[in-house]
């Protein structure tokens, strides 16, 4: 006879298991009241109509607190790492700091036989056809000041002044001259601050435009939605492959010119030496980061490595070479102009000709000197990097990604 009421009260509380947030039922009160109908002997029909009763009256609900769900918070440091880690697995780059890496090494090798110290014979050879030389200057210098058919006042400039050992270099009579600090280091440094620079835009260009090619940038977008953040980083990064590059190749250029000076060459320097290469060697890791940031930039402007690779050797085959050569004032305002006066030690001199031209001859007969410190090509170089950059971040920021 109890059956129904049974029934009735298991789906209630199968019901009440389903949705225990929302309201809770008051069941020591429905068991007391079943309870007493049942101890006093009532009939199953009041116990079924009492159940009934139970079923269809409002619920006394309990209000539970909630709890707020923790917020998952990002490592402060987890997109720089993941764009350090993204950077070094990119193969192309990989295959490319290796090829420079044994590019580097054979260069070294063959420099390596091109020089050589010279023993006291050969140097007491080459003295003795100096000083040759050097008389032989004098006799001729001699027969043109005793010539009757130059003018006086021109002599001095037509036969010229004295020569002494100062003037003629050594290293012009041996085969293979010595490595000198002075002389072969700065000028190996340059070498290796341009190579590493040209190194540096490629790996620029092809860091972000590998991942534009691939469109990862759009996904790495649901990880992390703050663009600015994200193009941010990615600077950043470029800005520090750049700066690693260029100190790596200062510091193994410097390993292979002490082993030269000390096994083919000189260590002697002059005063003041060490402070210019230190200058020499910022300013060179400084440029390789330019660079670097300038192929990042191009490459995410045109969201093609193909594309920013072209535009560089388009404007430095065709359109620096043109500039150049029919408007002579934007020389000082050239990439390649700012860069060597950046790294080059006092910086570049450009003579500009002047409007006096000699009738005769038709040559410019005046020239204006115009220098451009490691400062001005320094600035020069930075402005046209932050245009670039800030046009490309803007985009970057704006446009959709699809």
């Amino acid at each position: 006879m109890l059956r129904a009421p049974a029934l009735r009260h298991n789906r209630l509380r199968r019901r009440e298991r389903v949705q225990p947030a929302l309201q809770e039922p008051a069941f020591g009160i429905v068991a007391d009241q079943l309870q007493g109908p049942l101890a006093g002997g009532s009939s199953a029909h009041e116990v079924a109509g009492l159940a009934e009763q139970l079923a269809t009256s409002p619920r006394r609900t309990i209000d539970r607190p909630r709890t707020a769900r923790p917020r998952r918070v990002a490592e402060p440091w987890s997109l720089l790492r993941t764009e350090l880690a993204r950077l070094a697995a990119h193969r192309f780059i990989q295959v490319l700091v290796g090829l420079a890496v044994l590019g580097f090494g054979v260069l070294s090798v063959v420099t390596y036989t091109q020089y050589a110290r010279p023993s006291p014979e050969l140097l007491a050879q080459a003295e003795s056809r100096r000083a040759a030389d050097i008389e032989l200057s004098e006799q001729f210098r001699q027969e043109c000041l005793a010539d009757d058919a130059i003018a006086e006042e021109d002599k001095k400039l037509f036969c010229g002044p004295p020569l002494d050992a100062d003037d003629i270099p050594i290293d012009q009579y041996v085969d293979k001259s010595p490595f000198t600090l002075t002389d072969d280091l700065p000028d190996g440094g340059l070498a290796v601050a341009a190579a590493s620079a040209m190194l540096g835009f490629v790996i620029g260009a092809t860091y972000v435009g590998a991942e534009w090619s691939t469109r990862s940038i759009v996904a790495l977008l649901f990880w992390e939605p703050r663009r600015l953040k994200v193009i941010g980083v990615k600077t950043g990064v470029g800005a520090l492959a750049g700066a690693v590059l260029g100190l790596v190749g200062q510091l193994a250029w410097f390993g292979v010119a002490q082993v030269l000076a000390r096994t083919r060459g000189t260590t002697d320097v002059r005063e003041g030496f060490w402070a210019d290469i230190l200058g020499q060697g910022g300013r060179s890791v400084l440029l390789v980061v330019i660079a670097t940031l300038l192929g990042f930039g191009l490459a995410n402007l045109t969201r093609n490595t193909g594309a920013a690779l072209g535009i560089g050797f388009a404007y430095f085959a065709v359109v620096e070479t043109a500039l150049g050569t029919l408007v002579a004032s934007t020389q000082p305002f050239l990439f390649t102009a700012s860069a060597v006066a950046l790294i080059q030690q006092g910086g570049v001199t450009f003579f500009r000709p002047g409007p006096t031209v000699d009738d005769e001859t038709g040559s410019f007969t005046e020239f204006s000197e115009i220098v451009v410190s490691n400062l001005r090509g320094g600035l020069t170089l930075s402005a046209y990097l932050l245009v670039l950059l800030a046009l490309g971040t803007w985009l970057f920021r704006r446009r959709d990604l699809h």
